[in-house]
This record gives C-alpha cells, structure tokens and sequence, in this order.
C-alpha cells in the first residue's frame, strides 16, 4: 500500500504534470490574468515536448521509466531539454512576456544547467528541485499555494524516497537546489 500511495503521489508531483497545471490554473483565475493566450500556448508547447521526448524515448527504450531516474540517462534529456528551453525562453523575450515570466523562465533553464552539472557527480531529484522552485516562485503570487506545493513537495520528497528513485543525498541536494534558484526569483523580482 505504502508503495501504491509513493507510486501516485510521484506521478501527481512529477514536474512535467505539475508545471502545466499550474499555468491552467492562474490562466483561469478571472481575478488575475497572469499568462496570455500566447504564453500559455508557448509553455503548453513546450511541455508537451519535453513529455513526446521523454514518451517516446521509454517507448523506444532508451529510458528505463517516465522519470527518467537513470543518471546516465538522464544525461541526454538535459542535452534535449536546456536548448529548448533557451529557446523557449528566447521566445518569450522576444514576444515581450511579462517580466516576472522571463526571468522565471531563465532561473528555471539556469537550475536545470547546473543540475546537469551536478548529474557528473550526483543526480539531483528534478522532481523535489523543481516542485520547491515553483513554490518559491508562485508564493510571490499566491502565498497560500506556494505553502501548500512547499509541502507538498516534502510529500514528493518522500515518495522519491520510498520507491528508491534516490538516496537522501539526491532528495536533499534537489531540494537545495529548488530553495537556491527560487529564492533567487523572489530576491531579484
């Protein structure tokens, strides 16, 4: 059971499902339009991408599962994902996106550069690096939701833990490293 539970909550907090369903989220709340038509259909893009990339690449077996928990292969979703990322992020500059968007964007293209770097040595869990940057980054908008995914990324954290997709020393870093470029988001922003 507890197994079944670690399953679902890593499916749920895996980062290329909970990053699209938060732009869905703020585009549909009326009080606040933080995302255009034209940058949500950017990052939809975008996401959906990186999920044909990494689909088809477990289909094609390259990657041994969806998390593409493998060190060495994740190596070459970093060599996928980064220059589509800059440029994506190249994009939005060019199409004038707001600010807090952009910069966003670029601290989240920088984390994955360094977390690619630290892959030599250590993997970093991408799902608890990334799950705390976006909470870091959307309680400058929604404090409530940014505690809320803070500790839900704890639950993540724990989850990567039971089904031994990493060690302690892999959550922790990934969590560091979430904490570093989110909290560099909300001092430069």
């Amino acid at each position: 059971m507890k197994i079944k539970i670690a399953q679902f909550l890593s499916v749920i907090g895996h980062p290329l499902l909970l990053f699209p369903f938060l732009i869905l989220f703020f585009n549909l709340r009326e009080e606040q339009v933080l995302f255009s038509n034209t940058l949500a259909m950017v990052l939809g893009l975008f996401f959906f991408i990186l999920i044909a990339w990494v689909y088809i690449g477990k289909r094609r077996g390259k990657y041994t599962d969806l998390d593409v928990s493998n060190k060495k292969q994740r190596k070459s979703l970093y060599v996928f994902t980064i220059p589509v990322m800059v440029l994506t992020l190249f994009f939005l500059i060019y199409t004038n996106q707001p600010k807090y968007i952009v910069t966003s964007f670029a601290l989240a293209t920088l984390l994955l550069l360094v977390s690619f770097g630290i892959n030599f040595y250590i993997k970093v869990s991408m799902h608890v690096a990334i799950n705390m940057y976006l909470a870091l980054a959307i309680s400058k908008v929604s404090l409530e939701l940014g505690i809320v995914l803070a500790l839900f990324t704890v639950v993540v954290l724990w989850s990567r833990l039971v089904l031994e997709r990493h060690t302690p020393k892999e959550v922790v870093l990934g969590l560091v490293v979430g904490s570093l470029f989110g909290t560099s988001l909300l001092l430069i922003s």
